[in-house]
């Protein structure tokens, strides 16, 4: 019988918390994702986590008995809907803070609006110029283009590598990886052989990458996001180009391997440590926290997590963490999100500090390989 009270007890408790959470004025968060189009495997892992996470929240009694209630927005992944959308979210959602803006490109416009209406926000863009220089309201959680460019570079000294050929996407993502290959390769003692750009609508490039042929390059490195590293890759075989390959992190995804098959084997790609958890030590912490999250959003959504809605995650609690300690003033939970310091997440160890409002270090990036359709860890 005692067990029965306590049981009873229990569930009650938890049943009057989460009624007095749902029934107080809840704590809004704007999420203006890339949820339909090529893109929306990025968006919509973003929101599933989100969702995902929030319930959990909102379960156990929301944050300081407030429910977290989260408005989504289709961007589409276009500049002009995004800018739209988060004035929308400002303005007539009157949301406490925002996490999200998917894709890099359609960020940067976005920036001058938080700014302005001073609304914290953790963005899911992984170009460094979203924080680079630094805008006071603005964070974000996915290692920059700069980051995984130091870790690749290193990467190819390491292997004696010395002339390299890029090709790159003309949009904001591609812009930032080319922009910080030509920044840093000097500091590697590399050199830059071949440097062109295509069009995310093209879906021929095999011209451009015939021009390498003439070159002296070593290995070929493309920078783009979306279906581009696909097209790309498929084309490189296709001519029976055999230098080595490298991608960028955006191609990090089972998708790619999918969509690639065979031609796929053999790709390169500096990132974090999401695909490669299962063969980390047992001794890194995040090792853990990643294998768990895969499992918790598998369990729930009947496939498997992606790097995109790893990047929600690690968004996600870093605001909790933050509205936990500072309430929705939005000053103080700016404040509060720019001191978070040693939170281990799916990405790495995040320290913020008011000149670095990305928070990771190339200490948290590995190295890939595509292998028969898996990526596996180059160690």
């Amino acid at each position: 019988m005692k067990k029965l009270f306590i049981t009873i007890l229990m569930f009650v408790t938890v049943f009057i918390l989460t009624s007095i959470a749902m029934a107080a004025e809840p704590i809004k968060i704007g999420s203006p994702l890339l949820l339909s189009g090529r893109g929306a495997f990025v968006g919509g892992a973003e929101k599933e986590t989100l969702e995902m996470m929030a319930e959990e929240v909102n379960k156990s009694g929301g944050i300081n008995g407030r429910p977290i209630e989260f408005v989504f927005y289709d961007t589409e992944g276009k500049p002009d809907i995004a800018v739209s959308l988060v004035k929308r979210l400002i303005q007539k959602d009157k949301v406490d803070m925002i996490i999200g803006i998917s894709a890099s490109w359609a960020a940067f416009p976005v920036i001058p609006i938080i700014e302005k209406h001073q609304i914290p926000t953790i963005m899911l863009g992984s170009a460094n110029q979203i924080v680079n220089p630094v805008n006071k309201y603005v964070f974000k959680t996915p290692a920059d283009d700069k980051i995984v460019v130091s870790t690749l570079l290193n990467h190819l000294k390491k292997q004696g590598i010395k002339r390299i050929a890029i090709l790159s996407s003309q949009d904001g993502f591609g812009d930032g990886g080319r922009s910080q290959l030509t920044a840093q390769v000097a500091e590697y003692g590399i050199e830059i052989v071949f440097d062109d750009k295509y069009t995310m609508d093209d879906t021929d490039i095999t011209p451009t990458i015939n021009k390498i042929k003439k070159t002296d390059a070593e290995v070929v490195i493309n920078w783009s996001s979306n279906r581009a590293p696909v097209i790309m890759t498929q084309g490189y075989r296709q001519i029976g180009m055999t230098l080595p390959l490298y991608q960028s992190h955006a191609a990090l995804s089972p998708d790619f391997l999918k969509a690639t098959g065979e031609n796929g084997n053999g790709v390169k790609i500096a990132s974090f440590k999401f695909p490669g958890a299962q063969d980390l030590s047992d001794n890194d912490p995040q090792k853990k926290i990643i294998l768990d999250y895969q499992a918790q959003y598998e369990k729930k959504f009947g496939k498997p997590a992606n790097q995109f809605g790893a990047c929600a995650f690690d968004a996600f609690n870093i605001a909790i963490m933050a509205l936990k300690k500072a309430g929705t003033d939005k000053e103080k939970l700016r404040d509060a999100i720019e001191t978070t310091k040693g939170y281990i997440g799916i990405n790495g160890k995040f320290n913020y500090s008011p000149e670095d409002h990305g928070g990771l270090t190339k200490e948290s990036m590995v190295m890939y390989e595509a292998i028969n359709g898996e990526w596996k860890l180059i160690k």
